[in-house]
């Protein structure tokens, strides 16, 4: 394979992941209403933990770097909180 032709299917690749961040992110609103409902707060420690151990698992099952997928993870896990935080000031 050429480079051009990998870097191109790396372009492709990270648009896909880009997509897939802004999905998980427009479920913020509907964690939030959720979280509102039950009168829980924002960051649910026992939850964050859940997503970073999978995270975790997932990389080490295929041969990924587990700190940097937590790292990844804890990225993801900031942009909702910041998210449902915002539309906890807007409320």
């Amino acid at each position: 394979m050429e480079l051009a032709e990998v870097r191109e299917k790396i372009r492709r690749i990270d648009e896909r992941i880009a997509e897939l961040i802004k999905e998980r992110t427009d479920l913020a609103p509907h964690v939030f209403n959720a979280k509102k409902k039950i009168n829980c707060e924002i960051v649910d420690n026992r939850q964050v933990e859940d997503v970073l151990k999978r995270a975790e698992a997932f990389a080490i099952a295929n041969g990924l770097n587990p700190d940097a997928m937590r790292q990844i993870f804890e990225i993801l896990i900031k942009m909702n909180t910041e998210e449902q935080e915002r539309l906890s000031r807007e409320d």
